[in-house]
């Protein structure tokens, strides 16, 4: 009797030690930062690919759209992306992964600012209402109203179009 009661438990103990390493592992490969990595290529205006150690990784940039490739300033956005992030160290702050496989993520640099912000506030970048939907995203559309008022990047532009209105008319 003593000894399938201790089995009981030893078997309980194992079951149990499963679980939270189950646990642990589901929490590891779901991780919602990036402590660390490097930038190594500018895609488009909101897409990077940064390395972390032997491992590429194509990163979104979270709660703004930029001008997409055949759109006017889809080459500013990519060039002030670059100037802000070619090359340099940044930490990732992971909201999401989009249906392309990428993290969406704030892209924080190392002077703590974070790139998506400052690619409003310069207008290269609209705020994804679709998307941005944190309290943060508030700040940035004063930043979106600011740089407009200002015809700062894209606004110089008359009439711009949004990139998700733009690839809703060019969508085949």
């Amino acid at each position: 009797v003593m000894n399938s009661v201790g089995n009981r438990m030893l078997q309980g103990r194992i079951l149990c030690l499963c679980v939270v390493c189950l646990f642990l592992s589901c929490l590891n490969g779901n991780a919602k930062s990036i402590d660390s990595a490097y930038v190594t290529k500018i895609i488009d205006g909101d897409s990077i690919v940064v390395t972390r150690g032997a491992k590429k990784i194509t990163v979104r940039l979270w709660g703004i759209d930029t001008p997409e490739y055949r759109q006017p300033y889809s080459k500013a956005a990519k060039k002030y992306t670059a100037g802000l992030l070619a090359n340099s160290k940044v930490s990732l702050e992971i909201k999401d992964r989009d249906k392309y496989g990428r993290l969406v993520a704030l892209v924080k640099m190392e002077d703590g600012r974070y790139a998506n912000e400052e690619l409003i506030r310069a207008g290269y970048a609209w705020v994804y209402r679709y998307f941005c939907k944190d309290p943060v995203c508030e700040t940035w559309k004063g930043h979106e109203k600011n740089a407009k008022t200002k015809r700062l990047g894209l606004w110089r532009d008359k009439s711009p179009v949004a990139p998700w209105v733009w690839r809703r008319k060019h969508r085949k």
